[in-house]
C-alpha cells in the first residue's frame, strides 16, 4: 500500500517525515499532530526498506506505543509489529533479560513492585528508625518517603545529598543515614537477584558501558525515535544519546513549553541542550494547531513568550471563533465556585456536552469549594488527578480527630487516630477504646493509657498532646480545632510518612477555611458526612453515566494531552498560581508558566479565567479579610486578547490602594460582590 504523504500531511509534518535522518529535534506545539508525525515517519522508514527490528520507538506509555503501531499498520497495510516499540522501562526490561549475566544477575531476576521495594527499604532502615538520631532529630522518614528520595536521585543521576538540599530540606539532618539505607537497599536487591523499576533504566545504561553490547544495539537500532522528549529524565536521555552516538539517527519529539514534570525528575535541559549534544542537529517546528481557536492560542503565545529559556515559536490555527477567553474576579472562593457552577449550567443549556467541559486547577485543594457548589447544583463530575476532597486520607484523618471529640463512643474514629502513634497497635488501641467508651465524662479520657505498657503509653502521651489542644478550644470553633491539628504531632507524622506532606497540609488548611462557616462541631461534621455520602453514591453510577453525564475536574498536570470544548482555569490568584513554593525554587516560575500554558491549550472554543480576590482563610490583625491580586500570568496576557471587565482592564478601579470597584450584579458570576468600596486591595507580596 503506497501512502500519499504530500496529501495526508501539512508542510511542517511532511518536512519531518521526509527529512528526519540524522539528529533531529522536532518541537511539536500543543495540538500540532505530534503523534501523527511520528507514525508517518515510521511508516515512511518502512516504505524505504528499513526493517522493523532496526527501529527503536520509545514512548511514555505502552498504550501510546500500541496506538502508534496500530496506526502504522493501518497506513502501510503491514501486519507485523515493531518489535522494539514501548516505554523506556519495557524496552530496558527486555534487554536486561537477554544480558543479565553481564551485570552479575541471573536472567530469571525478579521485578519488585512498589510495595516490594518499600518492604525491603523498611528492613534496611530499621536500625535508624527509632534510634538515637530519632530522639535528636525527630521521626526518621518512612519507607515510602525514603523510596521516593532514592528513586529521584537515581533518575536524576544525582546524589542523595543534592536531592535533600534541593527538594526535601526537612530531612537534611538524616543525609548520612539515608545514603546508607540506599546502599543497603542496593545490596539486598542484588543478593536476592531482584530489580526495581528504576533498575530497569539504571542497569540498561550500565549495559551500554559494555562496548560489545553497545556496538550490537547501536548498530541494530539504526533509527531511534523518542516521544515526549521534554519529559525525559537524565538517565533516559543518557540511554538514547549513547545508542545514537554512532549513526546519529535520533528523532526527539517534544515541546519545551510543555515540560511540567520536574517533580518526577524530568529535566527540561535534555531538550534545551539537544543541539549541544548533537551539534549537527536539524530543528523542526510544528506550530499549526488543530485543536484550539486562534483567540485561545494568542493568549497562550502571549504568556509563554515571557519564559527566558525556550525555543521560540508561536502557535497558529485556521480556527477563528470570535470568542475571546473571559476573565472575571470573584469576591472569594465561594463566589468563584458559584459563578463557575452557573456558567457550567449555561454551557450545558447551550448544548455543550458535560464531558466537553473541564475545570482545571494548580493544586488539588483548590477544587474543594467548587465540589460543594457542583453538588448543590446537581452537576455530576469526574475527578482526575487524585481523590475527591473528602475522600482523601488526610482529610479523613482530621475528621476522625474531630469525631472523637464530638462522640467518645466512635470506635472507628478512635482506631484510626490511635494507630498513627508509635507503640500503639490494634491490641492497645482496643483497650483504650474499651476504657473511653465506659467513661462518665470527657475529662476521664486521659486515664485511658494508665494501664498500658511502656511503648504504647508513650504513644498515648503523644496523642494526648493533640487531645489537650482540642479540649482547650472546645466544640464551638471547628476551624480552630483543625488549625490545632495542623500544628500538632499529626503534622510531624505526615512529614515523616508522605513526600507530598506540604500538599496535604494545604488540603487541611482548606478544610479549616471551609469549617470557618460553622459555629459548632456537630453541624460541621454533619455537612462533611453528607459530602462523603455524596461521593460514595457517585461511585455507584453506571459506566455509561460516568462517560456521558459528568464534567471533568482535574489538576493541570493530569490534563496534559487532553482537550475539551470549554475549559475553566480557576484560583488564578497571587500565591496560588504560580504556587508560592515555586517562587523559592530555581526555575520554579518558568515551570509554573509552562503549566499555565498547558492549561490554556487544553481548550478548544471556550476559555474562562477566574480568581478570588479574598485570600481563603486569611485575615489581618483586625479580623478583616486580606485581599490578593491576580496571578502574574494574567498580567502577562495582552489586554486586547481577553474579554475582561475585571480590575485588570480597568486600572482606574484601584486608586492609591483604594478599591473603587462597584460590583455589576449582571456580569458573569455577579462580580466581586463581597468587596466593599474603600477596602484595601493587597497582593501576596505586600502581606
Amino acid at each position: 500500500m503506497s501512502i500519499n504523504f504530500q496529501k495526508e500531511l501539512n508542510a511542517e509534518q511532511l518536512d519531518v517525515v521526509l527529512h528526519g535522518d540524522g539528529p533531529c529535534l522536532v518541537l511539536a506545539g500543543a495540538g500540532s499532530g505530534k503523534t501523527r508525525t511520528i507514525t508517518y515517519r515510521v511508516a515512511y522508514l518502512l516504505e524505504q526498506g528499513v526493517a522493523p527490528e532496526n527501529i527503536l520507538l520509545v514512548t511514555f506509555t505502552n498504550k501510546a506505543a500500541a496506538e502508534m503501531v496500530e496506526r502504522m499498520q493501518h497506513l502501510t497495510g503491514r501486519t507485523e509489529k515493531l518489535p522494539w516499540a514501548g516505554t523506556f522501562h519495557s524496552i530496558g526490561h527486555r534487554l536486561l533479560r537477554l544480558h543479565a549475566e553481564a551485570l552479575g544477575y541471573q536472567r530469571n531476576f525478579s521485578i519488585l513492585d512498589s510495595d516490594d521495594s518499600e518492604s525491603i527499604i523498611k528492613l534496611c532502615a530499621k536500625d535508624f528508625a527509632g534510634g538515637v538520631g530519632s530522639k535528636k532529630y525527630g521521626k526518621f522518614p518512612s519507607a515510602g518517603v525514603l523510596q521516593g528520595i532514592i528513586s529521584f536521585a537515581r533518575n536524576a543521576e544525582t546524589t542523595i545529598a543534592d536531592v535533600l538540599d534541593a527538594r526535601y530540606t526537612q530531612f537534611s539532618m538524616w543525609e548520612e543515614a539515608i545514603t546508607r539505607v540506599a546502599q543497603y537497599y542496593e545490596e539486598r536487591k542484588k543478593a536476592s537477584n531482584s530489580m526495581d523499576f528504576d533498575d530497569l533504566l539504571v542497569n540498561w545504561l550500565r549495559l551500554l558501558n559494555n562496548s560489545d553490547i553497545l556496538k550490537k544495539y547501536s548498530e541494530q537500532f539504526k533509527y531511534i525515535l523518542v516521544d515526549e522528549y521534554q519529559d525525559t529524565n537524565k538517565i533516559q536521555a543518557s540511554i538514547v544519546c549513547k545508542l545514537a552516538q554512532a549513526h546519529q539517527n535520533i528523532l526527539a519529539v517534544g515541546d519545551d513549553a510543555q515540560s511540567i514534570y520536574s517533580f518526577r525528575a524530568a529535566d527540561i535541559e535534555n531538550i534545551l541542550r539537544f543541539e549541544k549534544v548533537f551539534p549537527k542537529a536539524k530543528i523542526f517546528k510544528l506550530v499549526t494547531n488543530y485543536r484550539s481557536s486562534q483567540e485561545i492560542l494568542s493568549v497562550a503565545n502571549s504568556v509563554i513568550a515571557n519564559n527566558p529559556k525556550q525555543y521560540k515559536k508561536e502557535l497558529k490555527t485556521i480556527i477563528k471563533t470570535g470568542v475571546k477567553p473571559e476573565l472575571r474576579p470573584s469576591g472569594d472562593n465561594m463566589e468563584e465556585a458559584n459563578s463557575i457552577a452557573k456558567k457550567v449550567v449555561s454551557l450545558i443549556h447551550d448544548g455543550v456536552p458535560h464531558k466537553e467541559i473541564a475545570v482545571l486547577f494548580r493544586a488539588a485543594h483548590h477544587s474543594q469549594q467548587l465540589e460543594l457548589e457542583l453538588m448543590r447544583y446537581g452537576i455530576d463530575y469526574d475527578y482526575r488527578g487524585g481523590l475527591r476532597f473528602f475522600d482523601r486520607s488526610h482529610i479523613k484523618d482530621v475528621l476522625a480527630y474531630l469525631r472523637i471529640l464530638n462522640n467518645l463512643a466512635d470506635s472507628a474514629a478512635w482506631m484510626r487516630v490511635l494507630l498513627f502513634e508509635d507503640g500503639i497497635g490494634p491490641s492497645a488501641a482496643g483497650k483504650i477504646i474499651e476504657h473511653v467508651q465506659g467513661v462518665n465524662n470527657i475529662e476521664e479520657v486521659r486515664k485511658a493509657g494508665w494501664d498500658l505498657g511502656e511503648k504504647p503509653r508513650m504513644g498515648w502521651n503523644s496523642f494526648l498532646t493533640i487531645w489537650d489542644g482540642m479540649m482547650t478550644i472546645g466544640k464551638e470553633s471547628p476551624s480552630k480545632l483543625i488549625e490545632s491539628i495542623i500544628d500538632s504531632p499529626y503534622r510531624t507524622y505526615l512529614e515523616g510518612e508522605r513526600l507530598d506532606a506540604n500538599d496535604r497540609i494545604d488540603d487541611i488548611k482548606q478544610l479549616a477555611n471551609f469549617a470557618s462557616k460553622y459555629d459548632n462541631l456537630e453541624n460541621f461534621l454533619a455537612e462533611a458526612a453528607l459530602q462523603e455520602a455524596f461521593s460514595i453514591q457517585n461511585k455507584k453510577k453506571s459506566a455509561d453515566q460516568i462517560k456521558d453525564d459528568k464534567i471533568i475536574l482535574s489538576t493541570i498536570h493530569q490534563s496534559k494531552g487532553l482537550e475539551w470544548t470549554a475549559v475553566f482555569i480557576i484560583n488564578l490568584a497571587n500565591g496560588a498560581f504560580p504556587h508560592s513554593r515555586a517562587l523559592a525554587e530555581e526555575n520554579g516560575v518558568e515551570e509554573e508558566r509552562r503549566l499555565f500554558y498547558v492549561a490554556v491549550t487544553r481548550a478548544k472554543k471556550y476559555l474562562f479565567f477566574s480568581y478570588p480576590m479574598a485570600a481563603a482563610g486569611r485575615s489581618n490583625g483586625w479580623g478583616e479579610q486580606v485581599f490578593q491580586g491576580p496571578s502574574q500570568f494574567l498580567d502577562e496576557i495582552l489586554p486586547e486578547l481577553i474579554d475582561d471587565k475585571s480590575l485588570l482592564a480597568n486600572p482606574s478601579m484601584v486608586l492609591n490602594g483604594e478599591l473603587t470597584y462597584e460590583p455589576d450584579e449582571q456580569s458573569y458570576g455577579g462580580g466581586p460582590a463581597n468587596i466593599k468600596p474603600g477596602s484595601f486591595l493587597r497582593s501576596v507580596e505586600d502581606l
